[in-house]
């Protein structure tokens, strides 16, 4: 069974991966900005930065990047500045890993007015107001990985236990990546749910909510933290209270810091999704773009639960493919 979901978890993430046609004639190199909504110290954005680097190399692109991120995802006021001044510069594409969905829609609407393409990424909606619309909205489905995360616990508990959630920066990404775990365990009439702070998606914020769960909640059996970075919190906490073996923990996204955790003992498992896909997936549509060609309005891609009895190697391997060699890890 490991062996099938392995195999239909990469054949569905190839098949995600969009058909682009090698870049037209280059008189100079493409301004490339690339906006991260926060200084995560999970590795997620730095593996969709070089993932789509590397697309880009593989289809032979002439480019130039220009890195910015904001403190945190919380600062959309910053965000918005450094919106402003990449479009001062006169860059060809943004990469707009927006601090939130509304938040986006005033940086939407200035990159639309200098015709500058944008894709939105970790977002699968498009804008209803086509001034505020990006080129391409990627993602992965953020109720769905929180589906997995709900089954998976459902199951480790036997239907019977308490859990917690804590929350990320309150919006459409933590509320859907919550919702879709709390969907399944509010099937089950003994799995009592807390439902903790919100954390700004911060690694310390994370840390220190979890040691105020385990003092107001004692019996907790199973703790969700809806990002990679809020699950590594709350596992450090679990841990330093030396609680790792009787308290589960869940992050998302299956990175390889949440791989790491997993190894050593201090998370549990975590939704994985195929990252570098994603990345490719934007490198694509700026060269689809590039070509002429229709890009389409959504990008999606899969998820597999993964915990640390998972032979994952192969699948995190795909996963990782264009970040680990530039990462090292």
């Amino acid at each position: 069974m490991k062996n099938l979901c392995r195999n239909l978890f990469v054949a569905a993430a190839t098949m995600a991966i969009a058909m682009t046609s090698p870049v037209v004639a280059q008189d100079e190199p493409i301004e490339i900005a690339y906006l991260s909504p926060s200084f995560d110290i999970s590795d997620a954005w730095e593996r969709v930065y070089w993932s789509m680097r590397g697309r880009l190399d593989e289809l032979g692109v002439d480019y130039d990047v220009q890195l910015l991120a904001v403190p945190n995802a919380t600062d959309h006021a910053g965000q918005l500045a450094q919106v402003e001044s990449v479009i001062q510069r006169g860059v060809d594409y943004v990469m707009l890993g927006a601090t939130e969905y509304e938040a986006a829609v005033p940086a939407l609407r200035q990159l639309n007015e200098a015709g500058i393409p944008a894709v939105v990424y970790n977002f699968l909606e498009p804008h209803e107001d086509e001034s505020a619309r990006g080129l391409q909205y990627i993602a992965f489905d953020h109720e769905e990985g929180g589906r997995l995360a709900g089954v998976w616990t459902a199951l480790q508990l036997n239907g019977v236990g308490k859990v917690a959630v804590l929350q990320g920066v309150p919006g459409v990404v933590s509320d859907q990546r919550m919702g879709g775990f709390t969907s399944v365990i509010e099937q089950f009439p003994n799995i009592e749910i807390v439902v903790g702070v919100h954390t700004d998606f911060d690694r310390v914020k994370a840390f220190e909510a979890t040691q105020n769960l385990l003092t107001a909640h004692p019996d907790l059996d199973v703790i969700y933290g809806v990002s990679t970075a809020v699950g590594l919190g709350a596992g450090q906490a679990v841990r330093q209270a030396g609680l790792s073996d009787e308290i589960m923990t869940i992050g998302f996204g299956g990175t390889g810091d949440e791989i790491t955790a997993m190894e050593e003992g201090w998370l549990s498992a975590s939704p994985l999704r195929s990252i570098d896909d994603s990345g490719v997936a934007v490198a694509d549509a700026f060269v689809g773009h590039m070509n002429g060609e229709e890009v389409p309005a959504v990008w999606s891609g899969p998820f597999i639960m993964i915990d640390a009895n998972s032979d994952a190697g192969e699948i995190v391997e795909h996963a990782n493919r264009y970040s680990r060699p530039a990462m090292g890890r």
